[in-house]
């Protein structure tokens, strides 16, 4: 997969089957976009084309957002999906005040030579998201191009977004949000130094700093989670939250590793959340949480 990073760098002399978006989390339904737009390309021997926009829109206009896959997971799971190419437009205020009708043709039809179009049914983009599937279909015989508009894609009775995604993670429902994505959810960090409290409880922790800022946390609480570290994968739990037993620290993201020893301050892991076990909790001694703690851990084994 080729990656454009500037509109400036486009010079293509093949043209292009396209989609224009965001594609935070590269869910099912977004992969279904993909697969018909891959599938036309081989068609009419033209190139596979995402172009998404970065920094996140929302982003740039003020707006608090948590991401489902920052840009380096994206990038990373694109790669696997046969994509021809990738455009990355530099979002800027500047940009954002740019009409539908003049980014369709400027940007997509005299640079990136657009010859067909895929999106999914409530797509809209440019200024204030006038630009709507049926004000694409009204340019497409304006400018030469097709539009295909892929219908809403359903698992399990649940319509697909990345909004529904992030309203699952926020209720905890781990195996519904892996439903709609294809694949369980993760998150990169760092391991940090703690202060070594599972360890004086007799379950050492990797305290987790997020790699990427805008990456959305699950909610407080202990989960189920697998753990790839150096190459290898382990079971292991996750618990989200401020420690309330410890008079209530900052937020930290801490894991217990099953089956492993060793330091690994430094050490980039990823951590797959399976199945969100119980909400965090006060208790009354430090020997009544390690009591718990062992309960969650034999649960987190058996999943």
């Amino acid at each position: 997969m080729e990656i454009i990073n500037s509109i400036t760098d486009i010079d293509f002399q093949t043209e292009t089957v396209l989609t224009v978006g965001s594609f935070d989390g590269i869910h099912l339904g977004h992969q279904k976009i993909l697969q018909e737009l891959i599938k036309q390309a081989s068609e009419c021997d033209c190139m596979s084309t995402l172009v998404t926009f970065h920094p996140h829109p929302k982003q740039v206009l003020g707006y608090r957002v948590e991401l489902l896959t920052p840009l380096p997971e994206k990038l990373s799971l694109l790669q696997d999906l046969g994509l021809d190419l990738l455009v990355i437009i530099p979002f800027t205020e500047e940009f954002s005040r740019t009409d539908y009708r003049q980014f369709v043709k400027e940007i997509l039809v005299q640079k990136i030579r657009m010859k067909k179009m895929v999106v999914g049914y409530d797509h809209a983009f440019g200024r204030n998201r006038k630009g709507s599937t049926e004000q694409l279909q009204i340019l497409g015989k304006q400018h030469d191009f097709s539009v295909t508009i892929i219908p809403p894609h359903e698992v399990g009775g649940e319509l697909i977004s990345s909004s529904r995604i992030r309203e699952f993670i926020h209720l905890t429902q781990m195996e519904k949000v892996q439903q709609l994505l294809g694949r369980p959810y993760s998150l990169v960090g760092e391991v940090e130094k703690g202060e070594h409290r599972g360890t004086n409880l007799g379950f050492p922790t990797a305290n987790i700093r997020p790699v990427h800022e805008e990456k959305l946390i699950p909610q407080n609480g202990v989960y189920a989670v697998d753990i790839i570290l150096q190459g290898q994968r382990y079971k292991g739990m996750m618990n989200i939250g401020h420690r309330p037993t410890f008079n209530f620290d900052p937020l930290t993201l801490e894991v217990h590793i099953f089956n492993f020893s060793g330091l690994i301050y430094g050490s980039t892991l990823e951590i797959i959340f399976k199945k969100f076990i119980r909400v965090e909790k006060k208790f009354s001694t430090p020997e009544e949480l390690k009591m718990q703690i062992s309960k969650d851990k034999e649960l987190c084994l058996k999943i």
